[in-house]
């Protein structure tokens, strides 16, 4: 690494990591988040261990990561009832889901989640994965340096940058432990990004107890031997991650850390459905979406649509974008029968004996056809009768179903609009230089 590298890794900690006196703010808020709960440990008569876990308790923080604190029970307890006593003495949380019911305390640029779990006595004794939180916490803080600590802001940050960071649903890229375990493998950023630029999908950087077919990148758990740490990790991402690797120089690091914002549009051909939500948890909502563009996708392709890219949000409900390469078709489709010499043919001549509009069966090739009325050759009409027989979860509202086309394109979420294609490629792809 030259001077000049070295100074701007210098400029780039500077800039990730929070203010002293900001992060001074967030500790005295998660201290004052522990003694209220510590209060209703001796009020409620609940038993349970205050646990820190996160980037916070190992060190790895950057500006804007959130706060976890663990509630961790010794045997067991009622998530459910454990929540109402929360919301009763944090009325400033808002309810989420993961594996069970947690509380998000939203604060200014950061949230801190309370999250009920239980205390395991080993990462292989585990009810829930939040219970191994506490493994992953002691196994950073007993094997990682200062300075690996760094270096694993700047992957975090690299991985913000090109849109590959965060394990949920929505993003289905690199958890922050998943940042964490390619530097305990290879040290420093530079060293994993060498690495990474070769690395071919699947990527299989571990050879576990048993195969993990499927996924893209593994990598095991140091905690839990049974477990891949990158399974969510979509092929989409980790493609993105091998080539930002590829591409990336110091010189033009601020491509890669801090893109440059850019205003962009749907294609006026889009079709969008915004489907309200009654509890608006992307962790549960995402998959689902998921399912209902893939069963629409294949619905619309088989009328004669056909869909050139999809994606789903959840923003204050849910979304999902079509993008077809015409919103019309024409008036005739083409039925192709059976072949001539096939014992089916009788019961096709039966069927369409009076021909169409179009005229009388004939023959294309050795097989049978005709020319028949679409049905539908609207794509905005056919999926608003698609959509009622597609089966989706409860927690929509499918009756107050939106399609939304044309005009209207322009009162989806400006951040769905600009972000429809994702994950999505930066500026940093400039870094191909002359081919």
């Amino acid at each position: 690494m030259t001077d000049k590298d070295s100074d701007n890794k210098k400029a780039l900690l500077e800039a990730i990591l929070e203010k002293p006196y900001i992060r001074k703010k967030v500790l005295a808020k998660i201290e004052e988040v522990e003694a209220r709960l510590l209060e209703i440990w001796k009020k409620e008569g609940l038993n349970f261990e205050i646990f820190l876990g996160g980037s916070y308790a190992k060190g790895t923080d950057i500006k804007g990561s959130d706060a976890d604190i663990f509630m961790l029970f010794p045997g067991d307890f009622d998530p459910i009832n454990v929540l109402k006593v929360l919301k009763r003495e944090f009325p400033e949380g808002r309810e989420e889901y993961s594996d069970h019911p947690y509380l998000m305390l939203p604060q200014k640029s950061f949230s801190i989640d309370i999250v009920p779990g239980y205390k395991a006595a080993s990462g292989m004794d585990l009810k829930t994965a939040v219970d191994r939180t506490p493994f992953h916490v002691k196994f950073v803080q007993e094997n990682f340096t200062n300075d690996m600590k760094d270096e694993v802001r700047i992957l975090k940050q690299f991985l913000k940058g090109i849109g590959s960071y965060g394990a949920e649903s929505s993003v289905q890229g690199f958890s922050g432990y998943v940042a964490e375990l390619l530097i305990y493998r290879f040290k420093t950023f530079d060293g994993v990004i060498s690495s990474a630029k070769q690395w071919k999908i699947p990527c299989i950087l571990d050879k576990g107890k048993k195969d993990f077919n499927g996924a893209n990148l593994v990598i095991i758990d140091p905690v839990d031997p049974d477990r891949n740490v990158a399974a969510n990790v979509s092929k989409e991402n980790l493609a993105t991650f091998i080539l930002a690797s590829g591409l990336f120089t110091w010189e033009k690091w601020k491509d890669f850390f801090f893109p440059e914002k850019k205003e962009f549009s749907l294609p006026k051909e889009a079709v969008v459905i915004y489907v309200p939500c009654k509890k608006c948890n992307e962790e549960v909502l995402i998959p689902n979406l998921r399912r209902v563009s893939s069963v629409l996708r294949g619905e619309l392709e088989s009328i004669g649509f056909r869909v050139i890219y999809s994606s789903v949000f959840v923003e204050k409900g849910g979304y999902i974008v079509v993008v077809p390469d015409a919103v019309k078709l024409g008036q005739a489709s083409l039925h192709i029968g059976p072949p001539v010499t096939s014992q089916n043919i009788n019961s096709f001549l039966h069927k369409w004996k009076d021909g169409t509009p179009f005229g009388m069966p004939f023959m294309l090739g050795d097989r049978v056809c005709v020319l028949r009325e679409r049905e539908e050759d609207d794509i905005s009409k056919a999926i608003a009768a698609i959509l009622p027989k597609i089966k989706i979860s409860k927690d929509f509202d499918q009756n107050r179903m939106v399609v939304i086309s044309g005009k209207d394109l322009g009162k989806v979420p400006a951040s769905i609009r600009n972000g429809f294609l994702f994950p999505s490629l930066g500026k940093w792809v400039g870094n191909l230089g002359d081919v």
